[in-house]
């Protein structure tokens, strides 16, 4: 599973990251009651994504039971609408014969975690933290809430703008965030942690269903869903339908598209999602829905997922339609501090505005986002700077210690450099690519799963 525990001394001061200075927040509404909590431009200098999030307190209240998450909407990449509105109708859990049953938990009980930056007055519920600081249940590995911030963070890695917040269900601890890399790709995370309980003394399997609206290029109507898998065949639904990936070896994944420019995202299933194959309780892997108000949850009131109601065989040709897509975690009994990270990739296809390498308008360096990231075992980074000079590239762990030098040289200018990155010896979590050069530097963000 896709674990790391963590220590305190992830506080410790992480010098080789930049603070957040390129997020704007703006229209912020810290209320409860708020249709909105913000709305988000990255950078603020000629955006690459803009959008609205609302933050898990001010979701969805008359959901069963209560909320969404940290939902995000009207999202735009590089000036394209991509998605109308992403966020978790439904979560649950189900335990180990001998354990606690099931249940199905709420997303609008927000709890502390540590962000730093957090914005004055009003606008407490909004940090513009340092990247790499934010620290969860999931990082301390300690359980309870650490940190004095409830809201929504944001850290920006330069080429990886990462958005959090932090929920509590009872004993659990639920971590959300979004992901958004330049190259138009899109990381929804959800993380399952938890404090010392009576119930997390048994295995279980948490259940968390996403529902993405894309409506890509603004045109509700014109978005169809397919389905791949690795042989090459592809599947158009033309009807509401409930899906799964069968055997992980199928490499099956889905795709929605605009009729008219064909440009769309990818959904593909991470490594973490496969490990956990759908049954009685957890039901599907992924949802084709035609789009409708009055749906926008499963409807249901007991512990497993109920989208029986929604799915009725309609007809989904010229229609709006909705995707939902399973991420799911075995819980290890007696380990309540395991943190398990899930969630799919959504890869873009066709959004580009520009190809080749331009130049770098004034920028002194600039650092791709990771591909794939999260990874397993090796990932490759790209980077290039504005003039020739010498550049040492070094691979960071997140309490900052060296773990190896990836590269140490002379690079031209305008020209991009590929590093490739092997996991296979480092243990799951998080690292930080560093690139410093004699008269620039940056750094990346990279997530090592199993």
């Amino acid at each position: 599973m896709r674990r790391y525990l963590l220590s305190a001394a992830l506080a410790l001061p992480l010098l080789l990251l930049p603070a957040v200075a390129q997020v704007e927040v703006t229209s912020i509404n810290c209320t409860n009651a708020a249709e909105t909590s913000g709305h988000v431009r990255w950078p603020q200098t000629d955006p690459v994504w803009e959008f609205d999030i609302v933050r898990p307190e001010a979701t969805e209240t008359g959901l069963t039971p209560r909320g969404t998450g940290l939902e995000i909407r009207d999202v735009h990449y590089r000036g394209r609408k991509v998605m109308e509105r992403g966020n978790v109708p439904v979560i649950n859990v189900e335990y180990d014969p001998g354990g606690c049953s099931c249940f199905r938990d709420w997303e609008d009980n927000e709890v502390n975690f540590v962000a730093d930056g957090a914005l004055p007055g009003a606008s407490s519920c909004i940090a513009l933290a340092t990247a790499g600081t934010v620290m969860s249940t999931c990082d301390t590995g300690t359980g309870g809430t650490p940190g004095s911030f409830r809201g929504v963070s944001f850290e920006d890695y330069g080429s990886e703008l990462v958005i959090t917040s932090h929920m509590s269900a009872g004993w659990y601890r639920y971590r959300m965030k979004w992901h958004f890399y330049t190259d138009g790709r899109i990381w929804p995370e959800y993380s399952y942690s938890a404090n010392t309980a009576t119930c997390t003394t048994a295995s279980h399997r948490h259940h968390a269903y996403w529902r993405f609206d894309f409506d890509i290029d603004g045109t509700p109507t014109n978005d169809v869903i397919s389905e791949h898998s690795a042989m090459g065949s592809t599947t158009t639904f033309t009807a509401e339908a409930s899906r799964t990936w069968g055997d992980p070896q199928d490499g099956i994944y889905w795709s929605v598209r605009d009729t008219d420019t064909q440009a769309g995202y990818d959904i593909v299933p991470s490594s973490e999602d496969l490990l956990l194959p759908i049954d009685a309780f957890s039901k599907t892997d992924a949802l084709v829905l035609r789009y409708k108000a009055t749906e926008l949850d499963d409807g249901g009131g007991g512990c497993a997922i109920d989208y029986n109601s929604e799915m009725n065989g309609e007809s989904l040709d010229g229609q709006d339609v909705v995707f939902w897509y399973r991420s799911s975690a075995l819980h290890t009994g007696g380990n309540p501090f395991e943190c398990d990270i899930v969630g799919p990739s959504l890869n873009p296809v066709g959004l580009a505005v520009a190809t080749g390498a331009p130049a770098m308008a004034g920028a002194a360096i600039e650092i791709d986002a990771a591909v794939p990231n999260p990874f397993m075992p090796s990932t490759t980074v790209r980077f290039r700077v504005a003039d020739a000079q010498q550049v040492r590239v070094v691979l960071y762990d997140a309490l900052g210690r060296q773990i190896e030098t990836l590269f140490d040289g002379p690079v031209e200018a305008n020209r991009y450099e590929t590093l490739q990155i092997d996991g296979a010896s480092l243990p799951t979590g998080t690292y930080v690519v560093r690139v410093e050069g004699e008269t620039a530097s940056g750094s990346t963000r990279i997530v090592l799963a199993r």
